[in-house]
């Protein structure tokens, strides 16, 4: 699911369900944003490459390669290297979200966060492609 137009900025959503992929990208229904989807880690690389979006949300378990793998992936590469990757996984998990930050993620959030702390997280993370640890939501 792709829209056009060049002043807007690129969110690559990445997960294998689609009901999560539908309820994130509704979050950014917005004009400012153009969506793009992937349901797998290997198709979140293709599109990576291809579109290079301004940002990557990247859930963490799916079954072809997980966010971790994948983020590895992204960040191994110089196309892709320096978009910023926010994990989004299911429990909270202080050793998952350290190994998200050693492969390269900006931050980690949980799939219940809300609607502004996506938004707003997603906003820092592409306006100083960095989000400090202290910006994981825990919400």
């Amino acid at each position: 699911m792709t829209k056009k137009s060049s002043n807007k900025t690129k969110v690559l959503v990445v997960d294998d369900d689609s009901f999560f992929l539908n309820y994130i990208t509704h979050f950014f229904n917005h004009k400012e944003y153009e969506v793009i989807t992937a349901s797998g880690g290997d198709e979140a690389v293709e599109h990576a490459r291809r579109v290079r979006p301004h940002l990557i949300i990247l859930d963490l378990e799916m079954p072809d390669r997980d966010g971790i793998e994948t983020c590895k992936v992204l960040k191994a590469d110089a196309a892709t290297r320096e978009i910023p990757v926010i994990i989004v996984t299911a429990t909270d998990d202080a050793e998952l979200n350290q190994k998200a930050f050693n492969a390269g993620a900006q931050a980690t959030i949980l799939k219940t966060v809300s609607r502004e702390r996506l938004l707003n997280l997603v906003e820092v993370a592409v306006s100083t492609k960095i989000a400090a640890p202290s910006d994981v939501s825990h919400a």
